[in-house]
Order: C-alpha cells, then sequence, then structure tokens
C-alpha cells in the first residue's frame, strides 16, 4: 500500500477545498462558516451532496463570528477579520430584531470622485479602496494588461477570475496563476458580519446569477411563505431548515421577494436565485 505524507494530504484538502469554493454552488458560503462537505455519493463530482455545519448561535443573546462569543458593544479584533471593506464591528444586541454586527462605514473615494473617472484606479489585496491611481494618456498607455477570462485589465487593477472565488490584483509578472497569496486571496462575504440575525432566524442567502458568489440578501419566513413539496432525485438524506421548517432536497419555498425562487439544493441552507433581469 502506498504511503501519502501528511503534509501531502494537507496540501492536497486544500487545493480541493480551494477548487470547490470556485466550482461548486453554496461551497464558498459554507466554508465561510465554517462548514464540512459531506462527500459526494458520486465519485465523478467534485461537489458535495450537503454540509454539516457547526452550531452558529448557541446563545441567541450573543453574536457569534468563527465560533466565538461577542456580548454587546463588543469588538471583533480587527486581525482575525478576513475583509478589508469591513471595518470596527461591534455587536449589538437590540430588543428586537436579534444580534447583528455593525461595522464602521468605508466610503472609497474613487467611487464618487467624478476627476478619477479618466484614471486607472490601483488597488492592494489588503485595502477595500484603491491605494492609487495613474492618470494621463501616456502615464496608462504604459501599464502592463492582464487577459483574463476574455477581459483586459490593467496593471493595479483588481479582478474575480471565473470559478476561483478569489479576488486577484493585475500585475506586470501576472501568469495566470491564482495560487500566489501575493497576488489573489480569497473573497471572505463577511456572512457573519452583516447578516448574523438572518442567520440565527434560519433564512435562506439569496444570489444573483449563481450560487458560487457572494450572497446578495437573505429571504426570511413569513406569514406568506409556502412549501412546495418536490421530489428528491438525488436520494440524498440530508435536510434543509427555513425558519422552523424541515425541507427535503427537492422542495421548494416561495418568499415575497420578487423574480426570486428558493429551494432546498445543497443542505443544510434553503438556498434563493433572483433573477438579474426581472420585468
Amino acid at each position: 500500500m502506498k504511503v501519502v505524507p501528511h503534509f501531502m494530504v494537507l496540501l492536497m484538502l486544500g487545493c480541493a477545498r480551494a477548487d470547490m469554493a470556485g466550482e461548486c454552488d453554496l461551497a464558498g458560503f459554507y466554508t465561510e462558516l465554517g462548514c464540512t462537505p459531506t462527500p459526494s455519493g458520486d465519485n465523478s463530482t467534485l461537489c458535495p451532496d450537503s454540509f454539516t455545519c457547526p452550531e452558529l448561535h448557541p446563545d441567541p443573546a450573543m453574536c457569534y463570528y468563527r465560533g466565538i462569543a461577542y456580548s454587546d458593544k463588543s469588538t471583533i479584533p480587527q486581525n482575525l477579520i478576513n475583509n478589508p471593506c469591513s471595518q470596527a464591528c461591534s455587536c449589538q444586541v437590540a430588543s428586537s430584531g436579534g444580534p447583528r454586527f455593525e461595522c464602521a462605514a468605508v466610503d472609497c473615494v474613487e467611487v464618487f470622485d467624478s476627476d478619477l473617472r479618466q484614471c486607472v484606479s490601483t488597488y492592494d489585496l489588503e485595502a477595500c479602496c484603491s491605494t492609487g491611481n495613474v492618470c494621463g494618456n501616456d502615464a496608462i498607455a504604459n501599464l502592463k494588461t492582464c487577459e483574463v477570462d476574455g477581459k483586459s485589465y490593467r496593471e493595479g487593477e483588481s479582478f474575480e477570475p471565473k470559478n476561483t472565488h478569489k479576488t486577484c490584483i493585475c500585475t506586470a509578472g501576472w501568469d495566470g496563476s491564482t495560487d500566489n497569496p501575493s497576488v489573489c486571496r480569497d473573497i471572505n462575504c463577511g456572512i457573519e458580519i452583516h447578516y448574523q440575525n438572518k442567520l440565527l432566524d434560519n433564512c435562506a442567502p439569496v444570489f444573483v446569477g449563481n450560487k458560487k458568489s457572494c450572497p446578495i440578501s437573505f429571504a426570511c419566513p413569513s406569514e406568506t411563505t409556502k412549501i412546495v413539496r418536490g421530489v428528491n432525485l438525488r436520494g440524498i438524506n440530508a435536510q434543509c431548515v427555513f425558519g422552523n421548517t424541515t425541507l427535503g432536497v427537492g422542495d421548494e419555498v416561495t418568499v415575497d421577494e420578487r423574480c426570486t425562487t428558493c429551494s432546498c439544493e445543497v443542505p443544510p441552507f434553503v438556498s434563493c436565485t433572483m433573477k438579474a433581469a426581472c420585468n
């Protein structure tokens, strides 16, 4: 029997997780929450049938981030937050609405300054806003470019390669690889920070287009919610939870959001897709 060294097992697992987050629906969402994938019964596919998640809210009177409890008014240490756009996030426990994190507003000057629209804004992996600007036709023309997924990016610009769940910076030495941590990093959606109370209420993440990106919102149960029982063609035993209701794979949920469809596909969360264009 061939023995694989321990460090090689860890390396292969890390690569599989990285590929899975970019290629499988909801894999990035679950990985960020610390959930563990359940291997698919079909060995030909990388994507798990379901995930097993830790208890995300043992105490409804506390906020939780990465398994650590935060009491009212306590702040998450910045070095624990893997998202440069989430700054000074503190727990707020209100009498209604459930626990939530509130963060400082981050306003990027390149969004509001019209004079910069003629320039190329340059970015750093560890910064939320641009860290510099290249202005003038000659200076811009001298920038190297990166060709990614049929699009061209100038040196210093950021982009998200398809099927990677990563954000990268175009550099003069870009070789197409996303494995270099000085050039690319994993995308962190800040799910626990921005949707703390939605997780507590077992709401469903809402995605636009596909379920490999960050959710844009959560759909929660209401008085008009209806469950439409479907057929579990994949024979998956794991179940989803939506509010206080348990669903099987293939079941659908009607929600108040227009042009949004929700179903139990990859337990334990019901997930929703919103059409990018909706009449």
